[in-house]
């Protein structure tokens, strides 16, 4: 069987709450946990994971789907699409040399969430 680990790697330390998406105030394992529910007859498992790490810099949240980054799966709007600057640090004022969006998700909504398992699932499925 298939499996897809959706990865949430955060320092080490016990006052950091559970990763919500804020518009559902569901957590991310809810969310992971219902989408398994809906694969039911697939060769296909979902499975939620934690990973802790001793780095307490911002920087270190991630959240991976089977191995690629969210905003590999679901790419954030890059502003240079639609206000015509191609930003380095997206706001800056400094013309960057590509056009892709380095930027990456603060806060994971739902919806997001979902599109981003679904084009796992159907990748996983395809290979």
């Amino acid at each position: 069987m298939n499996e897809i680990v959706v990865l949430w790697s955060h320092p080490d330390d016990p006052t950091i709450p559970p990763l919500v998406c804020p518009d559902t105030c569901r957590t991310v394992k809810e969310v992971v946990e219902e989408f398994q529910k809906g694969k039911n007859g697939h060769e296909l498992s979902l499975r939620f994971r934690e990973e802790t790490s001793p780095d307490k810099e911002r920087g270190s949240f991630r959240l991976t789907i089977d191995g690629a980054p969210l905003e590999e799966l679901v790419p954030l709007p890059d502003p240079s699409k639609y206000c015509g600057v191609a930003c380095k640090g997206c706001g800056t004022g400094e013309r960057r040399e590509t056009t892709s969006c380095s930027r990456v998700y603060e806060q994971i909504p739902e919806s997001v969430l979902r599109l981003a398992l679904a084009k796992a699932t159907e990748q996983k499925l395809n290979r």
